[in-house]
């Protein structure tokens, strides 16, 4: 079983505490996570919970953003969690989550504030949650003008900028073409050959499959890690052709 099981499965033992830890305790039905830990105290495991939670709660908010959630949207969410491998009885978990922070009266700037502040300086998982935001926001064919100005405003409360934004964006661009590939390596339009093979090596080292977990992702989005270094594979592959290096 992944983390959401043992997350909520009661295996794990500790508490985020905070809004987050909230998400949990509420999906428990229970007070845990009550007590937010100090700066600085926060384990390697727990960025891994936070990234985990800070997906499914944040996803429920974009859902909310149009002001309701339609059983497509609800559909499509299980959909997802599907597709990155999750059992039934991880996605029931799952969806009690989403469930809870889609009623919760925590605010996103309040959810974005812990998630900063356990992130600390992780901006590679800060994108890959705006990331994973945005590709929930795809899968109905359907992308709302509200949820992409709630997405946006979540980058914005991350920390990150808008050429970051800009890239995660650019991973479900309609009209793929070498623009959209320089945003997806994070580089300018400009930007010299030696700039896009230093963006593409981070990439390449930073979604390696050896990698992913000891870098803060949960092993239940490798499937998120392996389209993110396809995708680059294929932008470095087009500017190259461009390029003529």
């Amino acid at each position: 079983m992944g983390l959401i099981g043992a997350l909520l499965g009661g295996t794990v033992g500790y508490m985020l505490g905070g809004p987050l830890g909230a998400m949990i305790g509420g999906s428990l039905g229970s007070r845990a996570g009550n007590n937010q830990r100090s700066a600085g105290g926060y384990s390697a495991q727990d960025v891994q919970s936070t990234f985990l939670i800070a997906v499914i709660s944040l996803a429920a908010k974009t859902a909310k953003a149009d002001g309701k959630i339609t059983p497509e949207e609800i559909a499509t969410f299980d959909r997802f969690l599907q597709r990155l491998g999750m059992s039934v009885a991880e996605r029931k978990m799952a969806a009690r989550v989403f469930n809870n922070a889609r009623e919760s009266s925590v605010t996103t700037a309040e959810l974005t504030k812990q998630i900063k502040q356990v992130m600390g300086n992780n901006r590679d998982r800060l994108r890959d949650i705006v990331g994973l935001l945005l590709e929930i926001a795809h899968a109905d064919g359907n992308f709302h003008k509200s949820e992409e100005q709630f997405i946006h405003n979540v980058a914005q409360q991350l920390g990150l900028s808008e050429q970051e934004y800009n890239s995660c964006k650019a991973m479900f661009s309609s009209t793929p073409n070498t623009s959209s590939a320089y945003a997806i390596l994070g580089v300018k339009n400009d930007a010299s050959v030696d700039e896009i093979k230093s963006a593409y090596r981070k990439i390449a080292r930073e979604y390696h499959p050896d990698k992913i977990q000891s870098k803060g992702l949960p092993e239940d989005f490798m499937t998120f890690a392996k389209e993110k270094l396809q995708a680059a594979n294929s932008a470095y592959s087009s500017i190259k052709q461009e390029r003529g290096f």
